[in-house]
């Protein structure tokens, strides 16, 4: 669902699957652990993550969900040729419903 509108994803859970171990086999990347915090009454962990492939590099930081390993927030600066970007990401898992006829 985004923006209200739910979505079919034109990647296969495989071919998706496959493309993120393809940009973890090419890429130099990072994780580590920094603290505990609370997001939106929820305990989380939070990492650091950084990423280098020959085309960008990225560094930002992920909150995960301990009740369910969930991502709760997470915050990335993405330096891609010609340009930089920053975005933040906020997920909310209470209002999620299959629509009919999806599986």
């Amino acid at each position: 669902m985004v923006n209200g509108q739910w979505h079919r994803s034109p990647m296969s859970p495989d071919a998706s699957l496959k493309q993120k171990e393809d940009n973890i086999r090419n890429s130099k990347s990072s994780c580590r652990y920094l603290r505990d915090e609370v997001v939106n009454s929820e305990s989380a962990a939070v990492y650091s993550v950084h990423a280098e492939t020959e085309d960008s590099k990225s560094d930002g930081t992920v909150w995960v969900g301990k009740r369910n390993g969930l991502p709760l927030r997470e915050e990335m600066d993405l330096d891609l040729s010609p340009g930089k970007m920053h975005y933040t990401v906020r997920y909310d898992y209470s209002n999620v419903h299959v629509p009919d006829g999806v599986k």
